[in-house]
């Protein structure tokens, strides 16, 4: 049951990575707006050190992710408010076949994300929710 709130909230909330190549661009001097748009929808992944490995599938309305480690999968609704800031909706948990349960009031997550560093084949993301005060970095990675 702890693990499973644990796993959760590390989905909601991402992990603090560093980037380890240089920035092919940084956001304040992106002049085209197709960087950007590479990331709106396909298929990415971001490591969580705690709980490992967790899967993004992005459409241009939907993302899911998939929990590795408990094969748990939660579906957000995606609005994209700017080329690069979306907002993340709690929809439903769409599998869960080791039946674990949600941290409290996960139902109610919604996460404003913002793309501040493009790399090659990842990007920083800077992410609040209303479920918390934290500002988190995570590193988002295409699935090759």
């Amino acid at each position: 049951m702890r693990y499973a709130a644990i796993a959760l909230l590390a989905l909601f909330y991402g992990c603090s990575e560093k980037p380890k190549k240089e920035p092919i661009k940084e956001l304040e001097f992106v002049i085209s707006e197709k960087p950007f748009k590479d990331w709106h929808t396909g298929k990415f992944y971001y490591k969580e050190p705690k709980i490992g490995t967790f899967l993004v599938n992005r459409t241009d309305s939907i993302q899911e992710e998939f929990i590795k480690s408990t094969g748990m999968i939660v579906e957000f609704d995606i609005d994209w408010t700017t080329d690069s800031t979306y907002t993340l909706t709690f929809v439903k948990i769409a599998e869960n076949p080791k039946n674990k349960s949600i941290a409290e009031g996960a139902e109610r997550m919604v996460k404003q994300c913002t793309i501040t560093q493009l790399y090659e084949l990842s990007y920083v993301e800077k992410s609040t929710s209303n479920l918390s005060d934290y500002v988190i970095f995570t590193t988002i990675h295409r699935n090759k």
